[in-house]
C-alpha cells in the first residue's frame, strides 16, 4: 500500500483523437492525413458526470479538486468529476449496493484486487485504446507488462503516477557521528556498514541507522521473487532466494544497540521515528513521497535506492497508481478520455514541476522537471527519486495479500529473534497456503 502524502504513486500515453491531443495514431511522423483521420473518428461525446473513487485514501477532496478535478474540468467542460473519498475497505460494495458504483477507481496495483476485482468491476479497455489510437509506447515497458499480466493480455487501467523509490536521510545525524552521506549507487552492503556506525546511544537517545518498510520491500523486491504463483494459487517461500532477501534486510534491525521493539516493526512508527523524533539516520519507505510539512526543519536529502552488487542500477519493482475504468460505467468513452489526459505529459508536466507527484510515463522531460518549482526540492538530489531501472514486475493475483501478510509476520519474527530464517519462511509458506485453500473452498 502506499501512502502520499505520496503517491504514491503511471503509464504514459497520448490520446490521438480530438478532443484529446492528437498524435497521429502512434506514428513518429503522422502528417496531416493521419491527424485528419483521427479527428474524423472522434465521437461527439455527451456531457457526463464521472465518479472517481480514491481507493488508497491518499487524496483528500481539496487535493483532488486542485490536482485532478479542476484541470480535468477545464480541459473537458463536458466532464464533471465527482470525488468519493476512501472511508473503509467496503466502500466500493456500499456504492454498488446504493446503485452508485464508481466510473473510475484510482489506486495502486497493490490494491487492485481489494478495490476493483473482488467486486468484478474490471473492464478490458483494449478496444478503447484501439478506438482512440492510444500510444502505448509512451509507457514504461515493465509497467505495461505488469498490466498485461494482471488482465491476461488485456489492459484494465491506465497508470498515471509512480510511487517514489528513494532513500531519505537526515544529514544532521551523519554529521553528528562523522559518517559520510549515502551516494547514488550505494549497495546494501555499503548501507549496512553506515548503519552500524550510526546506530548508537548518545545523550540518553537511541539513534538507529536505517529503517525500511519490510511490507513494501517484500512486495516490490529487487529479485522479482513471486509472493504467489498465480497459476497454482500457491506460495513458495522455502528457497535460497527468499532466504537471501530476508538475511539482507533483517541484518539492519539486529545491529548492536538497535534495540528493536515490537512497536518498531510498524511502518507507521518507523515513519514517525524518522519524521517526528528524528532519531533515524536513513529511512527507506520504498513507496512514499514526503511533504514539505513533514520534512520542515530537517537537514535532509535523498539517495538512490540501494542495489545488490550483482544487480547494479536495478531498483525495486514499479508501484504505479492507476486509473481503473469500471465495467459498470455508463460513460466509458468519457472516462477513457479523462484517464488518457491524466496519463499524459500535457497534464502532468505542471504537477511534476510543483513536486506534487512523480510520473509513471517513460519521459525524460518529466523526470528532469520533477520539483523544479517546489522550494522543498531546491538543491536536493531529485534524480534519485526513481531508480535507474525497475526490477521486472511479478504477477498480481487474488491471493497475493495473503502471501504477503504471512511473509511480513515471518520477517518480523526473524528480526525480533523469535524464529530463524528457515523456520520462519517454512511456517509462512504453510500458513499462507492453508489460508488460500480456505478461501478457495468458500
Amino acid at each position: 500500500m502506499m501512502r502520499k502524502k505520496t503517491v504514491s504513486m503511471l503509464l504514459a500515453t497520448v490520446l490521438c483523437a480530438v478532443p484529446l491531443a492528437a498524435c497521429g495514431g502512434g506514428s513518429d511522423n503522422p502528417g496531416k492525413q493521419g491527424e485528419s483521420a483521427a479527428k474524423e473518428e472522434a465521437p461527439k461525446l455527451e456531457p457526463a458526470e464521472l465518479v472517481f473513487y480514491d481507493g488508497s485514501g491518499d487524496w483528500p477532496a481539496e487535493r483532488f479538486d486542485r490536482e485532478i478535478g479542476g484541470p480535468l474540468k477545464q480541459k473537458f467542460p463536458h466532464i464533471t468529476p465527482k470525488f468519493v473519498p476512501y472511508t473503509n475497505g467496503s466502500k466500493v460494495q456500499d456504492m454498488i449496493t446504493a446503485g452508485e458504483p464508481p466510473d473510475i477507481v484510482f489506486a495502486s496495483t497493490g490494491l487492485v484486487y481489494s478495490r476493483l476485482m473482488q467486486y468484478e468491476l474490471q473492464y478490458d479497455i483494449t478496444p478503447l485504446i484501439q478506438k482512440y489510437k492510444y500510444d502505448m509506447g509512451k509507457q514504461e515497458p515493465v509497467v505495461t507488462e505488469q498490466m498485461k499480466q494482471l488482465a491476461n493480455g488485456g489492459i484494465y487501467g491506465l497508470p498515471a503516477f509512480m510511487s517514489p523509490a528513494t532513500l531519505y536521510y537526515n544529514k544532521d545525524i551523519f554529521d553528528k557521528f562523522g559518517v559520510a552521506y549515502p551516494k547514488d549507487g550505494n549497495t546494501w552492503d555499503e548501507l549496512y556498514e553506515m548503519s552500524k556506525k550510526l546506530t548508537r546511544k548518545d545523550g540518553g537517545i537511541t539513534y538507529r541507522g536505517l529503517f525500511v518498510s519490510a511490507q513494501h520491500l517484500i512486495r516490490l523486491n529487487q529479485f522479482s521473487l513471486k509472493t504467489l504463483d498465480t497459476a497454482t494459487n500457491k506460495a513458495t517461500f522455502a528457497d535460497d532466494s527468499w532466504k537471501k532477501f530476508y538475511d539482507n534486510a533483517a541484518r539492519f534491525f539486529t545491529v548492536p544497540d538497535f534495540e528493536l521493539t515490537t512497536a518498531l516493526t510498524s511502518v507507521a512508527n518507523q515513519r514517525s521515528a524518522f519524521i517526528k523524533d528524528r532519531t533515524v539516520a536513513m529511512w527507506l519507505p520504498v513507496s512514499t513521497q514526503h511533504t514539505a510539512e513533514e520534512l520542515a526543519g530537517m537537514n535532509w536529502d535523498v539517495a538512490s535506492f540501494p542495489v545488490f552488487a550483482d544487480k547494479p542500477g536495478v531498483g525495486p519493482q514499479p508501484y504505479p497508481n492507476v486509473f481503473w475504468l469500471t465495467r459498470t460505467s455508463k460513460y466509458k468513452d468519457q472516462a477513457f478520455q479523462a484517464m488518457a489526459y491524466l496519463a499524459s505529459e500535457e497534464f502532468q508536466l505542471a504537477g511534476v514541476k510543483r513536486g506534487e507527484f512523480l510520473s509513471a510515463l517513460k519521459s525524460d522531460t518529466l523526470r528532469k522537471a520533477f520539483g523544479q518549482d517546489a522550494a522543498m526540492y531546491k538543491g536536493k538530489n531529485i534524480k534519485a527519486m526513481l531508480p535507474e531501472k525497475f526490477a521486472s514486475a511479478t504477477p498480481i493475483g487474488k491471493y497475493n495479500s495473503i502471501a504477503e501478510t504471512n511473509l511480513l509476520t515471518s520477517f518480523n519474527n526473524v528480526i525480533l529473534g523469535k524464529k530463524d530464517t528457515n523456520t520462519a519462511l517454512r511456517e509462512a509458506e504453510e500458513a499462507a497456503n492453508k489460508k488460500i485453500q480456505e478461501e478457495l473452498s468458500k
